[in-house]
């Protein structure tokens, strides 16, 4: 039977019909069906009018965020901003932030229509208000945010917590310089290159010898946005150049990349007049979803400090790297930190020794002040109990500079083409991390890392870290003796920007916490899965005991050691048949003790890497963003309503089979297909896996569920070799498809796996 859907403002399923291609039923003339539609209908309206909501959804997927506009909210103010959303946002009850501080809540005063459909790549779906609030003394910056509704939980948004007064981009046209919009400086302009070919101008007012600085925030405020391309393969996120020109009409400066894809400029005025501001995309690209934010100034930018690092106990000056020329005042200023009780006073000008207490390290923003008064923007500055140097010296590796272990270096490229060497002694087989740190500062230099032995033979080397150009490097020294580690920037680039901080430590068997923990949904009764891939480096076999903190008030965590010899599990979530509709921000971790090369055992505890989902058009192939939120949310009733499997014990001989039925329920909105499944797959790649090696799913198993069908089973099957495990958590998968590429994943109650020699 075919199905035929009403286009109505609820995405609701309206029965068998048997002529789909016009929606008529044969047997009844026109004004039968109209009266019959009519009776169906009326009591549905009737009821959405007075509840003021729509019916549930039909298929219930995350919420992807396209647009957040203005994409900047001045510290201190309250205002409103417009998120646009591929999935209702109606009923929103909590918004996050990352780093902690501003607030937003829902401001619309009654729900939208909300009428399934599947997003196309284009689509920014609809946009609701928010209302936000920034406390006086946030910390500007990009934040990120998420979203919960009592539905669903959303994908990543990002907020410019900015020092400037917020204009936004007029109705009126603005795309020749004749007619630029006015605008008084300071200000954060926020704007749209809406469509290909469009161009924004901005009319300056400046005065001659006055420093004028325009920086774009366009790729720090869409990088993860989900649904974000614009033209598949090559255009995705915004390449913003930015270009000034003179009263005459002439261009002053032109900008194309500073940090990643955002342009900047700081230009000395020369001379009294009008001056406007050009912001396009390099490639002339636009799309509705290129939201930024370009920050206005006659305050030079604060590039960062020198040294990038200090010991707790130094008795150092520190100073701002900026351009040349702008004088700071010998005044000190106030660094800021997230958490309150985590603020330090930093002097900048020979004043005493810092009052910080640290153990590693510990990133800190400091402003300082110019001779105006005004304080500069908030750069970072490292603090630990380790020893810090500086490095300025072009030194080669047959002149390195003696260093002891452990360390920390901040190092300066003042010419091209320099290399920075360090020698250091090293213990046969012993284990020793270097670790660069300068893009993830918005800083300049595209490191390599290399290490030679004293006749100059090269023996590891490392480019990108990862996501990221800064570079990281573990090393096993192959006989006791001294080493040589260089750092170079790719491309032999200078200046004010080519700053690094290298950390250089004594390491060992340690290990990485990666997976798929996005985000995750259950209702009352059910559960959630994710997954978690373990990197074992340096020769580590241990055990890793698996943590997950801050779960929604009702949801419990069934605990979960990933044994010797296994990669990965699952992490498997369930909410009491009570638990109130909430969220929060999870924090996934792996906790185990590493060896280290005197014999010791170390506790460690590494937080889990975070990365969004970012869909692409034919949905062919899966990309990643960093990010730093995993969202958990208990929700109304979804999809599934329920999914059971049985038995809770499973003993799996080497060599045997055993067979699990899984059982849904599904809500009455729900008749579409689920994919049964052990594993988080995409056509025949594993994104996922929480099986022990040897164990797999056997091609008897029923991998789908249609129309009435509501119990499968599950057949698993182990190898000769497979690795044994004693009572291993998994759980049974119920997937619904949203689009060709998304899926709802539903989980099993637990299941206790275990398997025996043969």
């Amino acid at each position: 039977m075919r199905y035929c859907s009403l286009h109505t403002p609820m995405p609701h399923r309206w029965g068998p019909l048997s002529d789909p291609s016009t929606c008529r039923f044969p047997e009844m003339d026109d004004r039968m069906l109209r009266l019959r539609l009519l009776r169906l209908m009326v009591p549905l309206f009737v009821a959405m009018l007075w509840t003021g909501t729509v019916l549930a959804e039909s298929k219930i997927s995350f919420r992807q965020l396209t647009r957040t506009f203005p994409v900047a909210v001045q510290r201190g103010s309250t205002t409103e901003v417009q998120i646009s959303s591929n999935f209702s946002l109606n009923e929103s009850h909590t918004t996050f932030f990352v780093p902690p501080g501003p607030s937003m809540d829902f401001a619309e005063s009654q729900n939208k229509p909300d009428e399934w459909s599947d997003p196309e790549e284009t689509d920014i779906g609809t946009p609701f208000r928010f209302r936000v609030r920034v406390p006086d003394d946030q910390a500007p910056g990009v934040y990120e945010y998420r979203v919960a509704t009592q539905q669903s939980v959303s994908s990543v948004g990002h907020l410019l917590i900015t020092d400037h007064p917020v204009t936004v981009e007029g109705e009126a046209v603005n795309d020749t310089r004749d007619t630029a919009q006015s605008i008084r400086v300071p200000a954060a302009v926020c704007g749209t290159i809406e469509d290909f070919e469009d161009v924004d101008y901005y009319r300056i007012a400046g005065t001659a010898g006055q420093d004028l600085v325009c920086q774009i925030f366009a790729q720090r405020v869409t990088r993860a946005i989900h649904t974000m391309a614009i033209r598949y393969p090559k255009i995705h996120l915004m390449d913003s150049m930015l270009t000034l020109f003179g009263p005459d009409g002439r261009i002053i400066a032109q900008n194309d990349n500073f940090v990643g894809g955002d342009a900047m400029l700081h230009v000395r005025l020369p001379v009294t007049g009008h001056y406007v501001l050009e912001v396009r995309d390099t490639r002339y690209a636009g799309d509705p979803r290129y939201v930024y934010c370009v920050e206005v100034s006659h305050d030079p930018l604060a590039f960062g400090t020198r040294p990038l690092a200090l010991a707790a106990t130094q008795d150092i000056d520190v100073v701002l790297s900026r351009p040349e020329n702008t004088p700071l005042g010998a005044a000190a200023l106030v660094s800021t930190d997230s958490d309150p009780s985590n603020r330090v006073r930093v002097n900048l000008v020979n004043d005493g020794q810092p009052a910080l207490d640290a153990k590693r390290y510990r990133n800190r923003l400091i402003r300082g002040l110019f001779e105006s008064g005004r304080a500069t923007n908030p750069v970072p500055l490292l603090v630990s109990s380790r020893p810090q140097i500086v490095a300025t010296d072009d030194r080669g590796t047959d002149n390195p500079r003696p260093i002891s272990l452990p360390v920390g270096i901040s190092g300066y490229f003042t010419g091209p083409n320099q290399t920075h060497a360090f020698q250091f002694a090293g213990k046969q087989n012993a284990y020793y991390l270097f670790e660069v740190d300068s893009r993830r500062r918005g800083l300049a230099v595209d490191s390599v890392l290399t290490i030679f032995d004293t006749a100059g033979k090269e023996l590891a080397s490392n480019d990108d870290g990862y996501f990221t150009k800064d570079a990281k490097l573990y090393f096993q020294a192959p006989a006791d003796g001294d080493f040589v580690v260089t750092v170079r920037d790719l491309n032999g680039r200078s200046g004010d920007r080519f700053a690094y901080h290298l950390t250089a430590e004594p390491s060992g068997p340690d290990f990485e916490v990666h997976g798929e923990y996005y985000y995750g949904m259950l209702s009352p009764g059910g559960q959630a899965i994710w997954f978690v891939r373990l990197k074992r480096l340096n020769g580590f076999k241990g055990a890793v005991e698996m943590r997950a903190t801050g779960l929604p008030q009702g949801v419990s965590f069934t605990p979960v050691t990933i044994p010797p010899g296994m990669n990965h599990c699952s992490l498997i979530f369930s909410a009491a048949m009570d638990a109130p509709i909430n969220a929060s921000l999870v924090r996934v971790s792996g906790r185990s003790a590493v060896p280290r090369a005197n014999g010791e055992t170390v506790q460690v505890e590494r937080q889990a890497h975070v990365t969004a989902e970012l869909r692409r058009a034919g949905a062919s192939r899966f990309y990643r963003a960093p990010i730093k939120t995993q969202l958990l949310a208990v929700t109304k009733p979804l999809d599934l309503t329920r999914v059971t499997a049985k038995p809770d014990e499973l003993t799996l001989p080497r060599g045997g089979k055993t067979t699990i039925t899984v059982r849904i329920e599904r809500s009455a909105e729900y008749s579409d297909q689920v994919l049964i499944d052990m594993a988080f797959s995409f056509f025949s790649t594993k994104y996922g896996e929480q099986l022990p090696a040897g164990v797999t799913m056997s091609a008897a198993s029923e991998t789908k569920l249609t129309d009435a069908d509501l119990e499968a089973t599950i057949v698993l099957e182990a190898t000769d070799q497979a690795l044994l495990v004693e009572r291993l958590p998994v759980a049974a998968l119920a997937r619904v498809p949203i689009t060709y590429s998304i899926m709802t994943n539903y989980a099993s109650n637990p299941m206790y796996l275990t398997v025996t020699p043969k």
